[in-house]
């Protein structure tokens, strides 16, 4: 990865960005949407462990269930709040 610019320096293109641009910390709409683009293209990512895979079917089961407890908390006259 590239050094870091400057203070005051646009991190795409390390020109000289003016405290009261709309772009800061840019110098331009064109650095934020090259920005932009290399998050969109995985360029830059976040340091953590990776997502989990979720199955949908599994998750609208597990939802299922959930939902029905609630119900039978609700219908039991408990508070459907207090195991969340």
């Amino acid at each position: 990865m590239a050094a870091r610019p400057a203070k005051g320096a646009c991190p795409v293109c390390r020109a000289a960005v003016v405290p009261t641009s709309r772009f800061v910390p840019f110098c331009s709409e064109r650095c934020k949407m090259v920005d932009l683009g290399r998050w969109f293209t995985g360029e830059y990512v976040v340091a953590g462990e990776d997502a989990i895979a979720i199955d949908p079917e599994e998750l609208e089961e597990h939802l299922r269930r959930l939902e029905a407890d609630r119900a039978r908390k609700l219908a039991e006259g408990g508070d459907a709040e207090d195991d969340a």
